[in-house]
């Protein structure tokens, strides 16, 4: 595998072939968060600094993802696969890219932006993601007479689910070098253009970068920088730092460095999808459900990058792994005039697992039934259908993992006692109880791996094996350590009888095939079987045809009608799930009401784990990431702008009160399967569970923190016509 070199920002070019040094760039952004632009005035621009706008911009103005095509929307709204590279126009959100400043003094660059205006008009802008005119991507589904089954239940139980916006905080703000190649390109003197950033879709920046700049693919040459876990934030962010990048390094003829600060990357980096789910379900008397209606709205922001892989993913995650009987399903994903929202980890499916399991424990606590028993009861098994439309086609371990979780964590006798506690405790009594209040949480999820839809699962590798015995695998999915491509390596040279220490993982260069985004365990999923079925291929070519021997193998999804026939989806990516189960026990300090998590406990089935020691790292810190977005990360607009105070009081927990993470594996036979998203799918509800029994309430949005449970004491003090504000309340 090719070294990698530094953060981007580590990267510096003091020359280029006579081009002279680097240059830094910065953006010009929109003051409004809906509008027209005016124009970009600036004050007398010194010598060597140039101002880049649309106009100047020699290909498509435009950024593609993945998503469908609205036939209107929210003033200045992208269509939801697009965005602006520069506003040309319309104006779409508050802090949009409308110019970049291009000179060889980073701070002579803010200075000279601090006097620069850009003039809009103004126009009325849609934050409610309920108001929005317009779905980036929607879905209506029904199986049998909902409508009847609700007239005669015996009971009926929902609520309305809410998860907010989370930052992905990664280790280094998103940026990109661009450095210009000399030739003799017509009218430019350019030949193509080397691209430095972080992505997860290294091949996604080189399609962009090239349209932009009106060249041929094979222009562009991206070279990975280091990157760390990053929650799937960095799929297509980067990809439209490096288009600013690249467009003042193609005008300029000079080396440029963009890297946005750390206070631009939280203001304007994609966050997770906010959702608001509601669920009802009938059930017959013996608490088992006879039908459900869903409803679910996710807000996407100015552009719906992946609109219809994240709503299908929330309604999905909803409905859970359990028997609804009928159903009725209606969903939306909106556009609105905030910064474009993103495919953080689970790609929507986190969010539609919280309700489904917040779901599941009340109607267990309306049954007073153990949350645990009542989810062995009802849940779905081999050879049943998900919603979606796809048989589950493995064993369901899920019974075997919540009783791993609740033998670990001693489950069954906590929540015994702690039930106990909890129905003697009077909700309208405002003495302050003079211990923690103690709860525990348990709930279940799965996982597929890959994307829903076919046309983001590009997927191929190249293989060769040289005279000398190395055995090159190429593939342009990125990797995050030795420890994540180590199984490739240990695979090849086993099949090919080789020395592991001649297999090479090469990422860069023109030959490399494109594997489409690193993300939803799809490096463990399939390149790993695309690399087996190269490695046998060789093996049957290697005593017939001489050395080298080249061999390239690609994915092909299988296309399937999906949710009664209304789309097509690719079967394979929830052909073979994985499961897990989380139990998070909490307490909270009868004075600060602080909720702190005495322990989590996760167990997991994800076939077999190829790297362990890896794979207990990355869950463990992606458990305390699941556990800080349910408990303690709040990101809020105002008037579609994070406040000013928001990025330095952006919360993340201190080393100390980090609880212990116990993961047990169950190892199944079958191909290697994702686990990397089932943190998020089952810590949260667990949470918010523990957190619910301790304070005797049923709470229902993220995050769950101090805040939450002060107003929700201080509701009990003071009932409506007798409420103090929390101004004149007492504080804790």
């Amino acid at each position: 595998m090719q070294k990698k070199p530094g953060f981007i920002d580590d990267i510096a070019i003091l020359s280029s072939k006579g081009k002279g040094k680097m240059l830094s760039g910065i953006l010009l952004r929109s003051p409004v968060s809906s509008g027209i632009l005016k124009g970009v005035e600036t004050p007398p621009l010194p010598n060597k600094v140039v101002i880049i706008k649309a106009a100047d911009i020699p290909g498509e103005n435009r950024m593609d993802g993945l998503g469908a095509s609205p036939s209107g929307g929210p003033p200045g709204v992208s269509a939801p696969g697009s965005i602006p590279i520069l506003a040309d126009t319309t104006l779409s959100y508050a802090g949009q890219p409308v110019a970049i400043l291009a000179g060889p003094d980073l701070s002579v660059l803010l200075e000279l932006a601090s006097q620069c205006t850009v003039a809009a008009e103004e126009k009325a802008p849609v934050f409610d993601l309920k108001h929005s005119p317009v779905k980036a991507a929607e879905r209506s589904f029904s199986t049998g007479d909902v409508k009847k089954v609700f007239e005669n239940a015996g009971r009926i139980i929902g609520d309305t689910y809410v998860t907010g916006f989370q930052e992905a905080w990664g280790t280094d703000p998103n940026g990109a070098v661009a450095i210009p190649v000399s030739g003799e390109t017509p009218g430019t003197g350019v030949s193509g253009i080397v691209i430095y950033t972080a992505s997860q879709w290294p091949l996604h920046v080189r399609e962009q970068v090239s349209r932009v700049l009106g060249i041929s693919p094979g222009m562009v040459e991206t070279r990975q920088a280091r990157m760390e876990l990053h929650l799937d934030g960095k799929i297509l962010y980067p990809s439209l730092c490096s288009c600013h990048a690249a467009l003042a390094a193609w005008i300029t003829r000079r080396p440029v460095k963009l890297i946005l600060s750390r206070e631009e990357d939280f203001r304007f980096s994609p966050k997770r999808v906010k959702t608001e789910i509601s669920l009802r379900s009938a059930l017959d008397e013996d608490g088992r459900i006879l039908g459900t209606e869903l409803t679910a709205w996710a807000d996407m922001g100015a552009a719906g990058f992946f609109a219809a892989e994240i709503l299908d993913r929330v309604l999905l995650g909803a409905l859970g792994a359990y028997h609804h009987g009928g159903l009725s399903v209606e969903g939306g994903a909106v556009l609105t005039n905030i910064p474009p929202a993103g495919p953080l980890a689970g790609f929507g499916l986190a969010q539609g697992f919280f309700a489904a399991e917040r779901h599941a424990s009340h109607i267990a606590d309306e049954l007073r039934e153990d949350p645990s028993e009542w989810r062995k009861n009802v849940f779905l098994q081999k050879g049943t259908m998900l919603a979606i439309g796809s048989e589950i086609k493995d064993h369901v371990s899920l019974e075997g993992l919540l009783d791993s979780a609740s033998s670990m964590s001693d489950y069954k006798r906590k929540w015994a006692a702690f039930e106990l506690l909890r129905r003697h405790r009077s909700q309208a009594d405002s003495a302050r109880p003079a211990e923690p209040l103690r709860g525990i949480g348990i709930a279940a999820a799965f996982q597929g791996s890959g994307l829903l839809y076919p046309e983001g699962n590009r997927q191929g590798v190249e293989l060769t094996l040289e005279k000398d015995g190395v055995l090159e695998i190429r593939t342009s999915m990125v990797s995050f350590g030795e420890e994540q491509i180590y199984p490739w390596k240990t695979i090849a040279a086993r099949e090919l009888g080789v020395d592991e220490a001649l297999v090479r993982i090469v990422t860069e260069g023109k030959r490399i095939p494109d594997s489409g985004p690193a993300c939803l365990s799809r490096n463990v999923a399939l390149i790993t079987r695309l690399v087996e079925r190269s490695c046998e291929a060789i093996k049957k070519q290697r005593f017939r045809d001489p050395l080298p021997i080249t061999v390239s193998r690609y994915y092909h999804p299988s296309r399937e009608k999906a949710w009664g026939g209304e789309t097509c989806c690719d079967g394979n990516a929830l052909s073979s799930l994985s499961w897990g189960a989380a139990v998070v026990e909490t307490e909270i300090d009868p004075v600060e009401y602080i909720p702190r998590v005495r322990g989590v406990w996760l167990a997991i089935d994800g076939g077999p784990i190829l790297a362990e020691n890896r794979a207990r790292k990355n869950l463990t810190i992606l458990s305390i990431q699941a556990l800080n977005w349910a408990s303690r990360e709040r990101v809020v607009y105002r008037n579609g702008i994070i406040p000013g105070e928001a990025p330095g009081n952006y919360s993340l927990p201190p080393l100390e009160e980090i609880p212990p993470v116990t993961i047990d594996f169950q190892w199944s036979d079958g191909n290697p399967r994702g686990i990397g998203e089932l943190p998020f799918s089952v810590i949260p509800a667990a949470y918010a569970q523990a957190v619910s029994q301790a304070a005797n309430h049923h709470f229902t949005k993220l995050p769950i923190g101090s805040l939450e449970i002060w107003e929700l004491v201080n509701s009990r003090r003071h009932p409506p016509g007798n409420k103090k504000s929390r101004a004149e309340g007492e504080k804790p």
